[in-house]
């Protein structure tokens, strides 16, 4: 028996075992697409990536042939996040109301105390969560740039500071020499 037939025959096995016991296949393959999520997750980055173009002309045609499909799923999209999408609405119009606004700065400074307490105790519960997005806010362009601005400000500060530190020296030095000249001249003046 060759390697190739020998392969067939453990295939046909297996796909006997899996159709006499579904239950338990789907449990392995289960376990097995969790033990490995971060490798499966990988290997579809990679996929994705390399056969994105593809991939999109695919979804465009697909979406093309079924508009009536797609507005289905668009329609139930908004459905499921309905409420997130209202509230959103609402608290944009809050903040363009000029009422609102003030109100809320009121009641903002009336229950200032009970706010920080209360972000006080979520930070304390949820450090390494803050630490976890600070280093990736950090990382991202935005945080990069940010950075680099700030890096700037502190040259230039820097090196305002340093200038006008040495324009006070220069000062200080310039009025010890003129204060020992005339010293000097005086000393001449009385000898």
């Amino acid at each position: 028996m060759t390697i190739e037939e020998r392969r067939a025959k453990n295939a046909e096995r297996m796909r006997a075992w899996q159709a006499r016991n579904p239950e338990r296949a789907n449990a392995i393959a289960a376990a097995g697409r969790r033990r490995n999520r971060a490798k499966i997750a990988a290997y579809r980055k990679i996929y994705y990536e390399k056969n994105k173009g593809e991939l999109y002309a695919k979804k465009k045609g697909y979406n093309a042939r079924n508009p009536e499909k797609l507005r289905r799923w668009k329609h139930a999209d908004y459905e499921r996040h309905s409420e997130s999408y209202k509230a959103r609405a609402h608290k944009r119009w809050l903040e363009k109301n000029e009422e609102c606004r003030a109100y809320e700065a009121k009641r903002y400074q009336r229950d200032k105390a009970i706010i920080f307490a209360r972000h006080r105790d979520y930070a304390r519960r949820n450090r390494e969560k803050i630490r976890a997005w600070q280093c990736s806010y950090r990382k991202s362009p935005r945080g990069r740039a940010l950075r680099a601005a700030s890096d700037r400000r502190c040259v230039k500060r820097a090196t305002a500071y340093k200038n006008a530190w040495a324009r006070i020296r220069r000062r200080t030095f310039e009025r010890a020499s003129d204060w020992r000249f005339a010293r000097t001249q005086q000393r001449k003046a009385q000898a």
